[in-house]
């Protein structure tokens, strides 16, 4: 069993990873304001705090499932839970693969020249160019797949190394930024104070699809509640203390970022957490720190990879996936199929897309089922009022309301502000419509 010191270590060891050394430069595009920048982060801790003492009464009620999978399949209709999977591969964990895969990139190559960095190579077959940055994201989102499917137990333990590495990262950035004497105090002063206007409110609503995707790592607790002792007790304290960690690890890296460069310039900088160690120390320190990062990306795309092709792995074993999908490697035991159809579409969405744009198409749809699956508890609730339950959500019902009510906001906002990605997301997801019917259908037969 867990204990609480055991959930408070999961829950931070996974929200920490890639996107606080990546999306600040995506939110400075809509928030000019330090101030506000700083205010969003706060909040974006806590609507994950939120969704994750939603979430784990969700994982008790269906101990042995755990994942959203079951819990909209038990809420609503096993076609909800279906098309969670099916958006697992073509949407979100995918999309996730693509958008740490390119991160990466864009740190790697800052220890190249600029003509180096600007390769690309055309085919003009599917009138299509590579460039030597999405070259690199294919290539290392290819080395993992391929160290996955060599062992389980290979990826799990380098993703115990990698978690320890990125909390300890983030304390020794925080901790050399503020030495340095470079950054500029009046950068917190740029561009006024918080503003509330209607353009003000949508443009926050977009810049929380980069910090939803910083925190997303809160969920883990959901997927194991069953295995935490006490947990009426222990969730809502690991999830409280845990997230509070992460919030301030990424307000005090945000501070630093801010201390580093104006928000202004910190514009589409993907590689935000290079650019402002360039401001603070030489160039040689920051190449340094370049490669601390670097083994922290790889943290996050590494369980990233591992847990996304289980899902896959186990819609197969249900009949509701391809076959070959659901075999083990006869050698190493590993779900090596689903591992590579997942590196197939995520190298094809690498191809396909900006950062930006991979971020937006990935994060809308992964906040349409978290509000689902808060939907969900909703619902079962109304079905069954009894309180006799492991774990009863802290605050139901209006921490679950609240989480629900910025999922709509930000679904809704970037539906209207970006609807290009959006609804290649929604139609990716629909397109799973007929397959589910296929599989029901080849189930039914199959028990007949």
């Amino acid at each position: 069993m867990l204990t609480l010191r055991d959930s408070y270590m999961l829950i931070v060891g996974n929200i920490v990873g890639i996107g606080i050394f990546t999306t600040t430069g995506y939110i400075s595009n809509f928030v000019n304001a330090a101030s506000t920048m700083l205010l969003l982060w706060i909040l974006g801790g806590l609507i994950s705090f939120f969704g994750a003492v939603t979430y784990s009464e969700l994982s008790t009620r269906f101990p042995k499932a755990g994942g959203d999978f079951h819990y909209l399949s038990k809420a609503f209709h096993p076609l909800m839970g279906f098309l969670f999977g099916w958006s697992a591969l073509f949407v979100t964990y995918t999309g996730s693969i693509a958008v740490i895969a390119v991160g990466f990139g864009y740190y790697f190559l800052n220890f190249f020249p600029p003509q180096i960095q600007q390769l690309s190579w055309t085919i003009p077959e599917f009138q299509l160019e590579l460039s030597l940055l999405k070259f690199i994201a294919i290539a290392i989102a290819f080395i993992f797949s391929y160290i996955n499917v060599r062992g389980v137990k290979l990826g799990a333990n380098w993703q115990k190394v990698f978690t320890i590495g990125s909390i300890l990262t983030l304390i020794i950035y925080i901790i050399i930024g503020f030495i340095s004497s470079k950054g500029n105090w009046l950068n917190f002063q740029s561009n006024g104070t918080i503003n509330f206007s209607l353009n003000s409110i949508s443009n926050m609503g977009e810049a929380l699809i980069g910090i939803y995707f910083t925190y997303s790592g809160w969920t883990i607790l959901a997927y194991v509640a069953g295995e935490i002792e006490n947990p009426r007790r222990n969730i809502p304290i690991a999830s409280f203390v845990g997230v509070t960690t992460v919030v301030l690890l990424y307000f005090f890296m945000n501070l630093t970022y801010i201390y580093a460069l104006p928000v202004h310039e910190m514009s589409n900088a993907v590689d935000i957490g290079f650019q402002a160690l360039r401001v603070l120390w030489d160039q040689g320190f920051s190449y340094f720190f370049a490669i601390i990062i670097l083994i922290a990306i790889i943290s996050t795309l590494n369980s990233t990879i591992l847990s996304g092709s289980r899902i896959y792995y186990a819609m197969s074993h249900q009949g509701l996936f391809f076959k070959r999908y659901g075999l083990l490697h006869e050698k190493y035991e590993t779900p090596a199929n689903a591992l590579w159809i997942q590196f197939f579409w995520a190298s094809i969405l690498i191809i396909s897309g900006s950062f930006n744009q991979l971020l937006t198409y990935t994060v809308f749809v992964m906040v349409a089922f978290g509000l689902l699956s808060a939907a969900g508890l909703v619902f079962l609730r109304s079905k069954n009022a009894s309180l006799d339950q492991p774990y009863l959500a802290w605050g139901y019902p209006v921490t679950t309301f609240i989480y629900m009510g910025f999922m709509l906001f930000i679904l809704i906002n970037t539906l209207l502000k970006q609807p290009f990605e959006t609804i290649s997301g929604i139609i990716l997801v629909g397109i799973g419509l007929p397959f589910y019917f296929y599989f029901s259908r080849q189930q039914l037969r199959k028990n007949t």
